[in-house]
């Protein structure tokens, strides 16, 4: 599990966040005192329609508190920016990429804030996604979402490949939840990079949605799991 993400930019500013999760891998809440300032983060500030969440016990969308300061710090950075990041795992262990996207960075953030914070509808899909190590590529999410899908089906008389209704409905969710997340990211900040990444995001879940028969039917033939 990540302990600590660095972030150093070409003019050698560093940016330096404490990922906090949960012994069951869920992205803590930030606890910015900020954050009750941004009009954005409050969770009927284009609330998610499936959102099960009441604003007498959740006043803020827990994926957006979470992006709260990310958005601050790159409030002004662009996509093509390239960076260096240093990660600290729990165990100890350093790991160092260099010349990294900007872009993809944040999208790695968004991700996290998603599918591993409180947001009811991206934690339903969280073991698939704290299966994966940071920086995953863009396949290895497509794979995850489809043997995520593929084995709830095990065991019920529907071929694996393909999505129930509900199943369908719960995608639809997942789109609205990037769809409005791009929305509250609007008036963040005079930077792309966020909004991009919510993009890139929300493009990989329309991408599963309309191609899932294929994608999971290669994900089981390729997983030894299976």
């Amino acid at each position: 599990m990540v302990k600590t993400l660095t972030i150093v930019l070409d003019n050698g500013r560093a940016l330096n966040w404490n990922l906090d999760f949960s012994e069951h891998g869920t992205l803590q809440m930030s606890t910015f005192a900020f954050c009750s300032k941004l009009p954005w983060v409050a969770l009927d500030f284009c609330k998610c329609p499936t959102c099960t969440l009441d604003k007498e016990t959740n006043p803020t969308c827990p994926v957006a508190e979470v992006l709260a300061k990310y958005a601050r710090d790159f409030s002004d950075r662009k996509s093509f920016e390239r960076v260096k990041v240093h990660i600290v795992e729990e165990d100890g262990r350093h790991i160092i990429l260099r010349d990294v996207p900007l872009q993809n960075v944040v999208g790695e953030l968004v991700r996290l804030a998603v599918y591993q914070s409180g947001c009811p509808v991206g934690r339903k899909i969280k073991p698939a996604m704290t299966r994966l190590h940071l920086f995953p590529t863009n396949n290895e999410i497509l794979q995850a979402l489809a043997l995520y899908f593929a084995f709830q089906s095990r065991g019920t008389s529907k071929a694996p490949e393909d999505l129930d209704e509900e199943q369908s409905k719960f995608m639809q969710s997942l789109h609205d939840v990037f769809g409005c997340l791009s929305k509250r990211l609007e008036n963040a900040g005079k930077g792309d990079v966020y909004l991009n990444a919510v993009v890139i995001m929300h493009s990989l879940s329309l991408l599963f949605s309309l191609s899932a028969p294929e994608l999971i039917k290669n994900a089981i033939s390729e997983s030894r799991f299976w």
